[in-house]
């Protein structure tokens, strides 16, 4: 009779762990397949709209281009662009991660659109916060809720659009809550 006992615990006792084992293994099958899923959606290239691409902006040197130009100028380079005010608290927090970024890929170039009221807040601010990359500014003090704010849907800032070599939209619409994601794609897009 103990055997039998015996023999029922030690078989309930494998089946149990047997199961556990299963539920495991389902979990982390799972987790890739998310991981998989959401890199895929990363990678659903677009491109931006023609009025984005006429959307004008002024340089660090006082001229116009348009994003086309800007695109242009940088195809067969991975791009971040970074759209950013020196009065975004969140900008500002988020500045340590992009200089890290910009550190682990610097293959990789860094375009900053800023959504200050005015230029010499903008300008103060590339150097106030040591941003080191491309710099355009939304002119007439436009901001987040001119043209171009409204063309890309722009609704929070820092928001982050990452372009491919070919100047496709690898991703369109990334905050700072998004930093894993973006380097995930960096790495896949190099």
């Amino acid at each position: 009779m103990k055997k039998i006992s015996l023999i029922t615990g030690l078989i309930a006792f494998t089946l149990f762990s047997c199961n556990q084992k299963a539920k495991q293994k389902d979990n982390l099958i799972e987790e890739e397949q998310q991981i998989e899923n959401k890199t895929e959606l990363l990678q659903d290239k677009i491109h931006f709209s023609k009025e984005v691409l006429m959307q004008e902006f002024i340089g660090l040197d006082n001229k116009s281009i348009n994003m086309q130009q800007i695109l242009d100028i940088n195809r067969g380079n991975v791009v971040v662009i970074d759209i950013w005010a020196s009065w975004c608290k969140d900008c500002i927090k988020a500045f340590e991660t992009t200089r890290q970024i910009q550190q682990d890929f610097p293959e990789v170039t860094f375009v900053y659109i800023s959504a200050d009221k005015t230029e010499q807040s903008w300008k103060e601010g590339i150097g106030k916060f040591n941003l080191n990359g491309q710099h355009y500014y939304i002119p007439n003090g436009e901001g987040m809720k001119g043209s171009f704010g409204k063309s890309i849907d722009l609704k929070w800032i820092p928001r982050y659009i990452v372009i491919d070599k070919d100047t496709k939209v690898a991703l369109y619409d990334a905050t700072e809550k998004n930093f894993d994601d973006i380097r995930v794609l960096l790495q896949k897009l190099q």
